[in-house]
């Protein structure tokens, strides 16, 4: 048994701290569960977002467009077409895929730099969009959506948001530790390398930019329900900035370090907040301190990892290092 234990270490640490995770709200008032809920749905958003920025070495610099693209395509499917909520999400979720796949093909047409202000582009295009269009969006008042049944109940509704994060992060980590994953990690070391050995890495990109996408409009459905509502702040720069801070805080090259980066940013946020009205500035200290006492993030562990050289082929046949 004691064997057993040793060698699933790992999985059994995990799932206790994951028993913890959920049972540690139910004694707790509706305003730490808000803020428990608010902590998974945020990592659940930095970690889709790391996807990119830290395994793959893209730029998404306004991935809050997916986040606020997932809220509002469930809100309006929800309130303006008078879909279930279970239909709006699925419904919602395939508007998100196409509309990710439209918006990557066009970023991923130019150079990393093109890529990183198309992204902003898009972010700046996509928010004034939404507050411009009343009739759909609702504007600055947004578009409320009602929790019934069990959902408004703030501890079963977190219940089901870890629920649901934790299958997306299962999802997330196959797909990153995958064949896939591995050639993501060499688009972010080399990529004209992988370009050399006959690999499309606009292919790679653009298939990383949807799931990205997907998982970040999933984040922002269940943002809809917490809040009540699809608001045009989810789709502004600053959560895709506040994502980007909490992936560099918790680790960026690391699976578990935006979750780490969201919990402490969340938190310190809220409590921060209820002290002074001049809490982002805290925050700013804050982000600071740990960017220069933690290289890397606070979960990074040494350099992360490099491609090995590929070894060249000399005339007389023999295999001479890079």
């Amino acid at each position: 048994m004691i064997q057993v234990l040793a060698r699933h270490k790992g999985a059994a640490i995990l799932a206790i701290v994951i028993a913890v995770v959920a049972l540690a709200p139910m004694r707790m008032d509706n305003y730490w569960i808000q803020m428990f809920t608010q902590v998974a749905i945020m990592a659940l958003f930095a970690t889709a977002l790391n996807m990119e920025m830290g395994f793959a070495g893209m730029m998404p610099i306004g991935q809050g467009t997916f986040l606020g693209l997932g809220a509002y395509a469930f809100a309006i499917f929800a309130v303006k077409v008078g879909l279930p909520l279970a239909a709006a999400i699925a419904v919602g979720l395939v508007a998100c895929i196409i509309l990710n796949a439209i918006i990557g093909w066009l970023c991923l047409r130019g150079s990393p730099l093109t890529f990183g202000l198309l992204h902003m582009a898009f972010n700046i295009l996509f928010s004034t969009l939404i507050v411009k269009w009343i009739s759909l969006t609702g504007g600055d008042l947004g578009l409320h959506v009602e929790r019934k049944g069990v959902l408004s109940q703030p501890y079963y509704y977190y219940l089901i948001v870890l629920a649901i994060v934790l299958v997306c992060y299962l999802l997330i980590r196959i797909i990153l530790f995958s064949a896939f994953g591995k050639v993501a990690e060499g688009l972010r070391e080399n990529e004209e390398r992988l370009t050399f050995l006959g690999i499309n890495t606009k292919n790679y990109q653009l298939s990383l930019f949807v799931i990205s996408g997907f998982f970040c409009g999933l984040a922002g459905m269940l943002l809809v329900m917490l809040n009540g509502g699809a608001f045009p702040a989810y789709s502004q720069i600053l959560y895709s900035a506040e994502a980007m801070m909490m992936c560099l805080i918790g680790g960026a090259f690391t699976f578990w370090g935006p979750t780490l980066g969201a919990s402490l940013v969340v938190v310190f946020s809220n409590v921060a907040s209820g002290y002074t009205q001049y809490w982002q500035g805290t925050l700013g200290v804050l982000m600071v301190a740990v960017v220069l006492g933690f290289r890397g993030g606070i979960l990074r562990k040494g350099k992360h990892r490099v491609l090995k050289p590929v070894a060249k082929v000399s005339t007389s046949g023999t295999e001479v290092a890079n």
